[in-house]
This record gives C-alpha cells, sequence and structure tokens, in this order.
C-alpha cells in the first residue's frame, strides 16, 4: 500500500464530521447500507467459531455483529482506530465487545481455521493484485469463508487515493490466482437511496447507475 502522511483516524473524522451529525448516525446509516453485505456474514457464519473482521477501520461492522451476540473480532494495523473501534464496541454492543487488536492482514495472528468468517470493506482495493492474492490465502488460512466488498469503478468517494476501482472481470481474475473459488456476487449502494433521489433530480442518471461496491463471497478451492 502507499505510504501517506496522513492516518486512517484523519481521514474517517473529516468524512463522518462532515456527511454525518454524529458517530451514531454514521452507525446507524452505514449498517442499513450494508444489510445486504451483513448478511452474507451473518449466512455463513458458524455456530461455535468466532467471526474475524480484517482492517476493521471504525469497526462498525464489528460492532454491529456483537450486538447480536456473535463471537467477533477485530484487527487493524493502525493503533488510533484500534482504540476508536474499541470505543465503538463498548457504545454498541457493551456486554459481548469485540476482541479488537492491532493486526497486519498479511500475517493474521491465529491458527488454522480459527473463525467461521473473515471479512472485510474497503481494504483489498489498497494493494496491488500479488498482495491481494496474499490477504486472501492468509484469510483463508484462518477462516472457512471470506467476505469481501470493494469498489466498484461506479463508486465516487475516494478516501486514501490509491484506491483501485476495477471491474468484476478483474477481481475474479485475481481470486482464481489465490486458493479459493468464488461461491457467490452481489454488491450493494453506499448511498442511501434518498440521497441518490435527490441527486438524481440534477442528473437524473445518478439513480440509474451500476452497482457501486462488489460483494464476494469465497471458499478454499
Amino acid at each position: 500500500m502507499r505510504k501517506i502522511n496522513i492516518t486512517w483516524y484523519e481521514l474517517y473524522s473529516s468524512y463522518i464530521k462532515a456527511d454525518y451529525k454524529t458517530w451514531d448516525e454514521y452507525f446507524l446509516s452505514k449498517m442499513k447500507l450494508k444489510k445486504r453485505f451483513l448478511d452474507l456474514v451473518i449466512k455463513y457464519s458458524v455456530t461455535g467459531k468466532p467471526i474475524l473482521e480484517c482492517g476493521a477501520g471504525t469497526g462498525k461492522s464489528s460492532a454491529f455483529l456483537a450486538s447480536l451476540g456473535f463471537d467477533v473480532y477485530a484487527i487493524d494495523l493502525e493503533p488510533a482506530m484500534v482504540e476508536q473501534a474499541k470505543e465503538l464496541s463498548d457504545s454498541i454492543s457493551p456486554h459481548n465487545p469485540v476482541k479488537v487488536s492491532q493486526g497486519n492482514i498479511m500475517n493474521i495472528p491465529f491458527n488454522n481455521k480459527y473463525f467461521s468468517v473473515a471479512h472485510s470493506s474497503g481494504v483489498l482495493e489498497h494493494f496491488k493484485d500479488s498482495k491481494i492474492v496474499e490477504i486472501i490465502n492468509e484469510q483463508i488460512r484462518v477462516a472457512d469463508t471470506i467476505v469481501f466488498s470493494v469498489p466498484s469503478p461506479y463508486f465516487e468517494k475516494k478516501m486514501m487515493g490509491d484506491e483501485r476501482f476495477m471491474l468484476r472481470n478483474k477481481w475474479r481474475k485475481i481470486i482464481s490466482q489465490s486458493k479459493t473459488k468464488i461461491i457467490k456476487e452481489t454488491g450493494y449502494h453506499y448511498k442511501p437511496f434518498k440521497k441518490r433521489f435527490g441527486a438524481s433530480l440534477k442528473n437524473p442518471r445518478i439513480l440509474f447507475k451500476p452497482i457501486a461496491l462488489y460483494v464476494f463471497v469465497l471458499r478454499e478451492r
């Protein structure tokens, strides 16, 4: 990943302040948008085996899953994001907190198949092809199933500036080089319908834009 001076924490903080009044509003809005993604994580989870979020960021997905009673772990490389994820977990799921720790998704510190699902959102698009393959292989080492989402070429927002907005066929080609196979594909938008409808009054084509985020579900070959 390209090195930059600004941290993920600063990026998320400025993004949330610009688009949301509070962290709670941000959380609730994102959970509605990510329902299709989170439903897949839940669908492929296995009773008795925990769930892992890789590159957790604010930890919103993990906090939501923990609030439903799942045993959830989350790792992120940036210490400030680890603290933010812990804070959100304490707020959303105080009775079943997420086990958040600093960690590298290229070297996940858990035993083989420890998790039922390893998932990530907005992570893999920051890496070159060979690194994506490494990360997928490491995730399938520690989990039975991988669920990840990445922005399509129709995604409008850049955060780091090094995102790769690739078509499905490119993602399929990269995945084919890993130890996994695709068992499901879907997608979702990153803006609620109300906002997309409002924007479409100025530009009608916005309402009918192709899906903004791809979702892939992978299993070991």
